[in-house]
């Protein structure tokens, strides 16, 4: 019995299994069934455009249908979007609007609106999600973007963007429209809404984009923005004649545009000028070492450096309408022939831009970024030596390696019997500040070197810190004390090169260190050696030469004092608030002491390897 018992209970389970994988006979789909396409004659109407102030439409703006042109119709999903591609029949005779019978249309129905399919134009830039619902997204800004939704079987096109336009006259194939300030001027995608409802109208942003590229079409320009774009301080325009950009046009007053209007520059042909352009293969970057107040030019032709506060690589200056060259000097009495030793010089992207002549004539010369208004807000020193600068360790004298002479110094000063080289003399400088100012122009004479250019100007007495930026010709004065009206004992430092720190990239004003045999007991060291008569001071294994420069004294500082008697050379080291550390040689009086000297006071520095 309890065999068939087991018999049969197996034969059920068969049996069960059996059934398990019978198909039915009666299947039923789960999903019920979607809405059927449907096809429907639509008819696209172009938007009207509002003229600019001169009543005039641009011809290069699209006003009518042209066969060929396509358009992306779709409900709530891009997988059922339409491409429509209108024919000549499809057109009506004025263009501006055209007619066609399409397929495949999945309306979107809302209760918020009456519209239930939507177009975008050119269906070449339409980048629709996923769910497209009433949006219309585009993948760029600056084209003819359109978008409409249907009203019965009609849409109505709407410009997305504002129409910047003007025109010109050249050989002209690129361009670049960007602002001063670095304004959005477009987006990496827009998206809006569009429906029947005007309340409705939405636009949503991708990543901004600072400048808009495009090519000049039968001496007309057009620049799409999108709604609320201002160009608060104005936009620039450089064009391209080949591959490179070398004329700008420059717009400076601020410029709002609506969208679906046209603001209408007009011909702006006599207004281009000469571009600079700091990306041309020939411009050399003189900040490959890094930034600085100062930098050493030793060739002829191009250079570029970044219009940054000083030593501070990324902090940009804003405002910069204009650079231009401020002032040169040849180290001597000669008269200085404007335009020597820097060409010209000019602002671009960022970037300050000098020339030199053809033929280098040695010399410094200081260049003054500005803005619209003519205020100086940074300048810089270029230095242009008539012999090689070397840096040695001259037997360690400095801890760092440092230069064969003083920052500004045209020569090496040379230990002979004849009086040195004036123009080893350098620049001379109030502690603390980046500005450069001329030393004796004559061997062993207190006579200014000349100048072109902006001239130097005493303060009846101490000044700020925006002053002197303001004005680098400008000297603080005051007797025994600060040029500085609020002393700021950290603008030259021991331990970091400064923002106004004066020496060119991968130097420093030397820090002071009483180990290293220059600041400590400097006329017992190795080398020492004075000559008064020929005025110069030698020290180090083997030895650099010192000019006895003599300084622009603090209650004197329109004149030079003590050259060929004195000489004081600055360290970074903040003594008092009065007063800065410094070595003052005197072989008048057989003095050679680290000590403080006044900050008012106009020495000279010798640059060491960062």
């Amino acid at each position: 019995m309890e065999t068939i018992h087991r018999i049969l209970l197996l034969s059920a389970a068969i049996l069960a299994a059996a059934a398990c994988h019978e198909k039915p006979t009666d299947p039923v789909d789960p999903t019920p069934a979607g809405p059927e396409p449907q096809t429907r004659t639509l008819t696209f109407v172009l938007p009207a455009v509002e003229a600019g102030e001169d009543g005039e439409i641009p011809a290069a703006l699209k006003t009518a249908w042209k066969a060929g042109d396509q358009i992306v119709v779709h409900g709530e999903y891009a997988k059922d979007q339409v491409v429509v591609t209108l024919a000549a029949g499809d057109i009506s005779g004025d263009g501006k609007s055209a007619t066609v019978k399409v397929d495949g249309l999945y309306p979107y129905e809302r209760d918020d609106c009456s519209s239930t399919l939507y177009a975008s134009y050119p269906a070449s830039v339409a980048d629709n999600l996923k769910h497209c619902f009433f949006y219309s997204k585009f993948s760029t800004t600056n084209e003819q973007l359109m978008a409409a939704c249907n009203s019965g079987d009609t849409f109505r096109f709407q410009n997305i963007c504002g129409i910047l336009s003007m025109t010109v006259e050249g050989d002209f194939g690129g361009y670049t429209v960007s602002t001063p300030k670095k304004e959005a001027l477009g987006y990496e995608f827009l998206q809006v809404k569009v429906t029947d409802n005007e309340q409705n109208y939405r636009q949503y942003i991708g990543n901004p984009v600072l400048q808009l590229d495009g090519t000049v079409q039968g001496g007309e320009i057009l620049v799409f923005v999108p709604d609320g774009t201002a160009f608060e301080s104005g936009f620039v325009v450089k064009f391209k004649e080949g591959d490179d950009y070398t004329r700008i046009y420059k717009y400076t007053e601020p410029l709002e545009i609506a969208r679906g209007t046209v603001v209408n520059i007009g011909d702006i042909t006599d207004e281009v000028q000469h571009y600079d352009n700091p990306f041309s293969s020939d411009i050399i970057d003189l900040d490959a070492k890094g930034n600085a107040n100062s930098y050493v030019v030793t060739a002829p032709g191009g250079y570029k450096f970044k219009a940054v506060y000083g030593n501070e690589s990324t902090s940009y200056l804003q405002d910069v309408d204009v650079a231009e060259v401020l002032w040169e000097t040849w180290n001597s009495t000669e008269e200085v022939t404007p335009n020597s030793v820097v060409a010209s010089a000019s602002f671009a992207e960022d970037y300050i831009i000098l020339h030199t002549p053809e033929t280098l004539h040695p010399g410094n010369a200081v260049i003054a970024a500005k803005d619209a208004d003519g205020k100086i807000l940074w300048s810089w020193h270029i230095w242009v030596p008539a012999t090689e600068i070397v840096t040695a360790s001259f037997g360690g004298i400095m801890g760092n390696d440092l230069m064969d002479r003083n920052l500004g110094a045209l020569v090496a000063a040379e230990a002979t019997a004849a009086p040195v080289d004036a123009r080893s003399y350098g620049m001379v400088y109030q502690w603390g500040r980046k500005d450069p100012f001329v030393a004796s122009g004559v061997a062993l004479a207190n006579t200014l070197a000349t100048v072109a250019g902006a001239q130097d100007e005493v303060a009846p007495a101490q000044i700020t810190l925006e002053e002197s930026i303001a004005n680098p010709r400008l000297l603080g004065h005051t007797n025994n004390g600060d040029w500085l009206l609020v002393p700021d004992n950290e603008m030259w430092s021991d331990t970091d090169k400064t923002r106004y720190d004066p020496c060119p990239p991968g130097y420093r004003v030397p820090p002071m260190n009483t180990t290293v045999p220059f600041w400590n007991n400097i006329s017992t060291q190795a080398g020492w050696s004075v000559n008064k008569e020929a005025g110069w001071i030698t020290i180090g294994d083997p030895a650099t030469v010192l000019p006895i420069a003599g300084y622009r004294d603090d209650y004197s500082v329109d004149g030079m004092a003590k050259v060929g008697l004195r000489t004081l050379l600055w360290t970074a080291k903040n003594s008092t608030d009065a007063a800065g550390s410094g070595n003052d040689l005197r072989p008048d009086g057989g003095t050679f002491t680290l000590k403080g000297a006044p900050k008012a006071r106009l020495g000279s520095v010798r640059c060491v390897v960062e």
